[in-house]
């Protein structure tokens, strides 16, 4: 078997954001008995495509298992101990196991990796000194890395010149370089990630008419049932705004159920559920808690005292019902107007043009919020 070939297959299926083919592919090729480091490099792309499909429980656990066993000291084994150092947010083992990679790498490639691994830490950190000399060191190596390492620097650059540097232009014109190389290739992966930093750019600067052509082109791009955990993202980000990416949902009146990303869930023996999120999936937009009082409760006047913890109880049990992650909210949105369903089946997505009504946000300074976590290309 041809493992570069086989690998750079899994590669593209991964930046084309087919997340669950490349964890089916990657279990398929392990069967074949891979050398020790391709099967290292095939489960590290099970593992980051585990994150963006949001099971981070399971792609933690499997580069845990991957230190578990490989032998100790070895590139492999260190690669994999720094990843798992930095989505465990232990920055200071992180950024000393990435520098030991780099010193001892023998390639471009892999030095390279390693840098892109430390100048990650340090934007976690907010290290901007450390950040820009690292950065300085790999544009001078661009031109001998593999183009999903040069995009990852891109898009790094992007996010260091609009958090750090305030520089809109430059950023802006990372983010258009990495959608129009990415394009050709079919790279999705590279095309959201720059478009949802786009997003948050305008957002942050109140360009409301760029904001909105940003996320019509997200939402072209981004199918929600493949990039979870970067939807996730997307709806928090910008759920102040009315804006959504949708799921896949369907309300059956007849039997009082609804079926969530293609699996049904019995309500006709819930009925104030049943009757919460049939409100919601009506509207299409958030629903005021003072409104879904008035349905649920007709004959009572809305006091917020007493109604407000009751719906807090019903959306609390709805989660538990039909969202994979309770915590972090896919399907059912809150916010300050109150509640709205994520639905695919909802009246178009609109962002209010009355930009006096709008809230200035400050910019953000979350690296995951800025998209420029786990650029470390493969």
């Amino acid at each position: 078997m041809d493992w570069n070939a086989s690998i750079a297959e899994i590669k593209d299926l991964y930046y084309q954001c087919q997340f669950k083919r490349v964890n089916q592919s990657v279990d398929l090729h392990c069967q074949n008995n891979p050398s020790v480091d391709d099967f290292f490099t095939l489960q590290l792309y099970k593992s980051q495509a585990l994150w963006e499909t949001h099971k981070v429980a399971e792609s933690r656990a499997l580069l845990r298992e991957l230190t578990q066993y490989h032998q100790k000291q070895s590139d492999s084994y260190l690669y994999t101990t720094a990843r798992l150092a930095y989505v465990d947010q232990e920055y200071e083992m992180a950024e000393r196991l990435f520098r030991l990679l780099a010193d001892r790498s023998e390639t471009v490639k892999d030095y390279f990796k390693a840098l892109l691994g430390l100048a990650n830490v340090y934007y976690s950190l907010k290290k901007t000194q450390d950040i820009g000399r690292l950065v300085r060191e790999m544009e001078e190596l661009e031109d001998l890395v593999s183009v999903d390492q040069r995009l990852s620097l891109y898009l790094l650059r992007a996010n260091v010149a609009y958090i750090f540097q305030q520089d809109i232009p430059l950023a802006k014109k990372f983010f258009q370089a990495v959608i129009k190389e990415s394009t050709s290739r079919q790279w999705n992966y590279f095309i959201i990630k720059s478009l949802y930093g786009m997003a948050c750019m305008y957002k942050d600067l109140a360009k409301y008419d760029a904001l909105e052509v940003s996320l019509d082109l997200l939402d072209c791009y981004l199918d929600p049932e493949e990039c979870t955990y970067l939807t996730y993202l997307v709806n928090e980000k910008f759920k102040d705004l009315d804006y959504s990416l949708s799921c896949s949902l369907q309300m059956d009146p007849d039997l009082r159920r609804i079926c969530v990303q293609g699996k049904w869930v019995a309500l006709h023996d819930k009925p104030l559920i049943y009757d919460f999120l049939e409100l919601l999936f009506s509207r299409g937009s958030f629903v005021s808690k003072a409104d879904i009082a008035a349905r649920l409760w007709p004959e009572e006047e809305y006091k917020p005292r007493t109604h407000d913890p009751r719906i807090f109880d019903l959306a609390r049990r709805i989660r538990a019902l039909i969202e994979p992650y309770e915590n972090q909210p896919l399907c059912l949105l809150s916010g300050r107007q109150g509640y709205k369903l994520a639905g695919r089946d909802q009246s178009q997505h609109k962002i209010d043009q009355d930009i006096e009504r709008r809230p200035h946000y400050e910019v953000h300074e979350s690296p995951e919020e800025a998209g420029a976590t786990q650029q470390f290309g493969a």
